[in-house]
């Protein structure tokens, strides 16, 4: 089972590049910038870890071990973003970006920071929760993974209306709990009774975030572009109109699993490998959605 958990997650790794890609395609010479596949990689990766600090609510424990790994990622990436993001702005080889000019130079030194500094954190306590004979409460994680989607979230273009960061922030933790929670499902459940005990609970609480998901996601599409032309003459409203796709697919995609899949799952009646390859093409579809995502968001 080890080779298709890391099957699906290179296929998650390829089509976030993949969402990324297809913003250049659909806005050069508009954007994105280069630092967006790195963006999108980091974005996958603390969906990931929040997925895994709420999934006590769908019956699965992670361990220590996998959370400190998704962290160490989630940190990693954001830096690499922001090296990227730096090297661009002042015209500059990524490998000729000096010390001084990663302070000075990238956009806003906050969301590295506390993604940074949130990533440490995470580390500190998947140490202590392995040396302690505590309980690891779990959704310490999540909510130190949530800040972190959050301010990344808000920070570029929700951030010129009043009222849009908020419907934005919503729909960017509903995205990373969807994302998260079905990546937690591949990495953490094990066996037929496993599958048969948490894809139940998952869909359960699936269908009031979805649709909170799109719903926000609708919202703010039309809040940041209004209605018109603008949707397929500038390569942002492109990007939407592709991001809102593939949600679209990806929602039909889940709601064929909840009528096939989960009732064969819930009796027993699907083996491990099959839910892993389920649950995998599920999140290949969102992940692309998260390259979209990040390829927007350094779009002009």
């Amino acid at each position: 089972m080890i080779r298709a958990r890391v099957a699906v997650g290179s296929a998650a790794v390829v089509a976030v590049i993949a969402g990324v890609t297809l913003t250049w395609l659909l806005a050069r010479p508009d954007g994105p910038q280069m630092s967006a596949w790195a963006d999108g990689l980091a974005l996958a990766a603390v969906s990931l870890l929040f997925g895994l600090g709420m999934s006590t609510v769908v019956d699965v424990e992670p361990s220590p071990g996998v959370i400190a790994v998704v962290a160490a990622l989630w940190g990693a990436l954001s830096l690499i973003a922001a090296w990227l993001q730096v090297a661009q702005r002042a015209g500059i080889g990524a490998f000729d970006v000096g010390l001084g000019d990663f302070t000075t130079g990238v956009d806003s030194g906050l969301p590295v920071l506390v993604c940074v500094l949130g990533a440490l954190i995470v580390l500190g306590w998947a140490w202590w929760t392995t040396r302690s004979s505590a309980s690891d409460n779990t959704y310490v994680v999540a909510a130190i993974a949530a800040v972190g989607i959050l301010i990344v979230s808000i920070t570029g273009h929700a951030g010129q209306s009043a009222w849009v960061p908020l419907v934005v922030a919503v729909h960017a933790l509903a995205a990373a709990w969807w994302v998260g929670t079905i990546g937690a499902l591949i990495a953490t459940v094990r066996g037929r009774g496993g599958w048969a005990r948490s894809l139940p609970e998952f869909s359960r609480r699936a269908l009031p975030v979805v649709a909170v998901l799109t719903v926000t996601g609708v919202v703010a599409a039309l809040a940041e572009i209004g209605v018109g032309a603008q949707w397929w003459d500038t390569g942002y409203g492109r990007i939407l109109v592709a991001k809102l796709v593939a949600l679209a697919v990806a929602v039909a995609l889940a709601r064929w699993h909840r009528s096939r899949w989960l009732a064969k799952a819930a009796r027993h009646g699907v083996d491990e490998t099959t839910s892993i390859r389920n649950a995998g093409v599920e999140l290949a579809l969102l992940t692309v959605v998260i390259g979209l995502a990040a390829g927007l968001a350094t779009t002009g």
